[in-house]
């Protein structure tokens, strides 16, 4: 009777332990899902903390170069275009020494890690809309046939570094032909 209720405690106990093995190997494959799960979320969060949301970091851009066109030319009117409307992110109208708007310059500020050649047709159409005389496109991402700014097919394209430089020279080529143009309605009087 002993032996037989010592088979049995033992088969109990073989069972008991058998089924907290199953139960614990259970738990710990659940635990260890739930760590891989876990972590696979911390790293998307801090990409995307580090990466910061797209619209934010091209307002950011935007701003720059906003701050940038209005450090170096007090005289031009620099108007961002305001959110929501379609066109490009900044006009700058171009103002001679005597005030006489000479022409008008339209901005596209782009941050991304790859070049799209779609957006010059965008900023064409856009140029179009607003009867800019001259496009720029300033990118953080050129072309590989553009080292620092260069005009392709219609359009300025220039780099963050160049936008100072590009801008006096597209603003003296502006004066000059108003200046021009002025000119010769004064010979025609």
């Amino acid at each position: 009777m002993a032996r037989r209720l010592d088979e049995g405690r033992k088969e109990i106990q073989g069972e008991t332990l058998k089924k907290a093995s199953e139960d614990y190997r259970l738990k710990d494959l659940e635990n260890k899902k739930k760590i891989s799960d876990l972590t696979k979320q911390i790293e998307d969060l801090k990409r995307t903390a580090e990466q910061g949301s797209q619209q934010t970091q091209g307002e950011v851009l935007e701003l720059e170069l906003e701050e940038i066109l209005k450090a170096n030319f007090p005289l031009d009117q620099i108007e961002p275009v305001p959110k929501g409307i379609r066109g490009a992110d900044i006009l700058q109208k171009v103002h001679n020494q005597s005030g006489h708007c000479s022409g008008t310059i339209i901005w596209e500020s782009k941050r991304s890690k790859a070049w799209s050649n779609g957006w010059i047709g965008k900023l064409k159409d856009d140029q179009r809309e607003v009867k800019a005389e001259i496009a720029v496109l300033m990118s953080t991402t050129l072309p590989k046939e553009v080292k620092n700014f260069a005009s392709l097919n219609g359009i300025w394209i220039t780099d963050n570094a160049s936008i100072a430089s590009l801008a006096t020279a597209l603003r003296l080529s502006l004066t000059q032909v108003a200046n021009t143009k002025m000119a010769a309605v004064g010979k025609m009087k």
